[in-house]
């Protein structure tokens, strides 16, 4: 041991010797010892509630019409001849609501059948139903000629719907008189019913 040694270990009480006091030697506390990073907070985006933000509902879509292209066909076998009824509006129909003015147009004429028998068209009736309420929105009476090539002719004008209504279902009747034989002037009746679909927006729905 040399006399710094010495003298360093003369002047600790309960040194020994230099090996003892470097072996019993330890860290201050703290030392080399990494900081601890505190760890990010994770991000929280403020909720609608919080914001103030509303969430708003989406509307159902309207489902497609078929007037939505402005006309329809349907045909409607009727034993051995077939009523070809023809709808049509000049109306935006995508944007009939209920208590929006909806005018239609109807035109019936007979297909596959001779001009020998003569037909006529004794009543047309359309009906229309919201769901809530059954109305009688036309009758035409009387004895219209329909006998091939001349057509059946009408306007309909559709009364406004109970509030709320999400579509129309429209019940047509058409009374037809048939000769039995040619110029036998005497009839059979035939009736053709038909249905139409008008869909309608509710509370803003989109087209």
């Amino acid at each position: 041991m040399g006399v710094a040694a010495a003298a360093l270990c003369g002047s600790l009480t309960g040194c020994s010797s230099l090996k003892e006091l470097t072996s019993s030697s330890k860290p201050l506390a703290g030392a080399g010892v990494p900081k601890a990073t505190p760890s990010a907070s994770p991000s929280v985006s403020p909720s609608a509630a919080a914001t103030g933000d509303a969430v708003v509902a989406k509307q159902p879509a309207r489902p497609s019409g078929p007037l939505d292209t402005g006309s329809v066909v349907h045909r409607l076998k009727q034993g051995n001849f077939t009523v070809q009824l023809t709808y049509w509006t000049s109306d935006n129909a995508k944007l009939y609501a209920a208590e929006s003015d909806k005018t239609l147009n109807v035109a019936a004429h007979i297909e596959d059948a001779d001009s020998t028998h003569r037909v006529a068209v004794s009543t047309f009736q359309v009906t229309q139903d919201d769901g809530t309420k059954r109305v009688v929105a036309a009758t035409d009476n009387g004895r219209f000629d329909v006998t091939p090539p001349y057509p059946y002719n009408t306007v309909v004008a559709l009364p406004p719907a109970t509030a709320g209504a999400t579509r129309l279902t429209l019940s047509v009747r058409l009374d037809l008189l048939v000769e039995t034989t040619p110029k036998s002037n005497s009839y059979y009746r035939s009736t053709a019913l038909d249905t139409l679909i008008l869909p309608l927006l509710t509370n803003g729905a989109p087209e």
